[in-house]
């Protein structure tokens, strides 16, 4: 039973990442044939971050009550399902809508997708276990590029959908093995008013984030988001089953630092991928096969090292691992600030080789040390709420990257406006390497305590 639901989760963790890393390498061509600017297609990427984040927690609870293996092969069902109908899309806001659909379903796969790991695993294996999980979420952020650069050059852009909706599939087989069910909340009530204000507050803040360089009204759907999300604290205090207990973040710093620290990692290099496809392809001129084999240096050395972060993670306090981690990434960031046209390739190489590094030494072990430092009957909602602090990392970074493009004015996606790209480019990374330099502060400030399990 154990290995059927790891076998399960490890390869649809791998049909995600690896649809959300060959699209950038596909972005381009979607962006020929549609007449897309950058920002369009940004939003293409984002998308599907806004639906999983808006979704993530309320479908994580809903898990435990309903059951985690019920909800999750829900999840995985319909988004096999929606990935073929990406690869008919005859505009790029269609695209993006379905990517907003994949998301959603998504979510119904994070949270108790890990929460299961945990579950049947021994907890002297837990670091691992996730480190296993974490490698197949980047060996399909390796494959993403390459596969998905093939496919695109020599078949066109939607095969890559209908590809990838036959591959999650696989996953199925798998899972419809198991017959034991997880629960973490079994028999109690829904908390309908913290979910609806947790779904309102999400969007408000990501999309007021995006579009306040463009116009006024982002800056008053930033300020809206933040009073639903006063309002969602307190309600969650209030009610007496809440969608989620903020208690968990209450005398707790390993599990509230590691969040946050999460979330600034998140925010800070998951644009890298989407940064480097335009630049390898724009600014280099190479197709997107070349490029895809550039990208794929990062996701190799993520891949490999994983496990091994993960297993070091069950010997050493894993919020350190997680901190040096950080530190690579922040490194690299800036040396990355630095690109221009000239700049060669191999170095380009070797910053997102350490790039991987760096990745690889954050996540597994900072999962670990989530996991670790919570009690078992809150492992659904940690799961969950670790899948949206990712989410909602990952949908700040392409924010981030949507608001300095525009207002940057790269409108061209030809080679015609290098420069501008490259200004665009530079000032992001250094934004980047800001964040992540208060996330090494996150990650170190939750060992002041200790690691302690509550």
């Amino acid at each position: 039973m154990q290995s059927y639901i790891l076998y399960s989760v490890m390869i649809t963790s791998f049909v995600g990442a690896f649809v959300g890393s060959g699209i950038n390498v596909a972005l381009p061509a979607i962006g020929q044939e549609f007449a897309a600017g950058a920002g369009d297609l940004s939003r293409v990427s984002s998308a599907f971050l806004f639906g999983s984040a808006i979704f993530a927690l309320p479908f994580g609870k809903v898990a435990d009550i309903l059951g985690r293996k019920k909800i999750y092969r829900l999840g995985a069902v319909f988004f096999s399902i929606t990935l073929i109908i990406g690869g008919f899309s005859q505009s790029v806001e269609f695209l993006s809508g379905v990517r907003f659909l994949q998301g959603a379903l998504m979510a119904m796969v994070f949270g108790p997708g890990t929460a299961m790991l945990v579950s049947v695993y021994d907890q002297s294996m837990r670091g691992r276990i996730l480190g296993y999980s974490t490698a197949a979420v980047y060996v399909g952020l390796t494959c993403g590029p390459v596969i998905g650069g093939l496919i695109c050059y020599y078949i066109g852009w939607r095969w890559f959908f209908y590809l990838a909706g036959g591959l999650a599939s696989i996953g199925l087989i798998f899972l419809y093995q198991v017959k034991e069910e997880w629960y973490g909340d079994r028999g109690a009530s829904f908390d309908y008013k913290g979910s609806l204000l947790y779904m309102a507050m999400v969007p408000l803040i990501l999309y007021g984030l995006s579009e306040m360089s463009k116009q006024a009204i982002g800056v008053y759907l930033l300020i809206a988001g933040i009073i639903c999300m006063i309002i969602f604290v307190v309600q969650e205090r209030r009610t007496a089953q809440p969608m989620l207990d903020v208690g968990l973040f209450v005398g707790n710093r390993a599990f509230s630092f590691s969040n946050l620290a999460a979330l600034m990692h998140y925010a800070a290099t998951f644009a890298v991928t989407f940064l480097m496809s335009l630049y390898l392809q724009v600014v280099c001129g190479l197709t997107a096969p070349e490029a895809g084999g550039v990208l794929l240096l990062q996701f190799i050395v993520m891949a490999m090292l994983s496990p091994k972060a993960g297993i070091l993670s069950d010997r050493i306090a894993p919020g350190k691992v997680a901190s040096v981690g950080m530190a690579i990434n922040c490194i690299c960031l800036f040396v990355l600030s630095t690109l221009n046209e000239d700049s060669s390739l191999f170095l380009v190489g070797g910053i997102l080789m350490a790039v991987g590094v760096g990745y690889a030494l954050f996540t597994s072990p900072n999962n670990n040390a989530i996991m670790g430092a919570i009690d078992n009957r809150f492992y659904g909602i940690a799961s969950s709420l670790l899948a949206t602090m990712r989410l909602i990392g990952q949908a700040v970074s392409m924010a981030i990257v949507t608001i300095v493009i525009d207002v940057n004015e790269v409108k061209s996606l030809s080679g015609a406006d290098n420069d501008g790209l490259l200004v665009a480019m530079a000032i992001i990374y250094r934004i980047f390497a800001g964040i992540c330099l208060l996330g090494i502060w996150a990650s170190l400030a939750r060992n002041r305590d200790g690691e302690k399990q509550i």
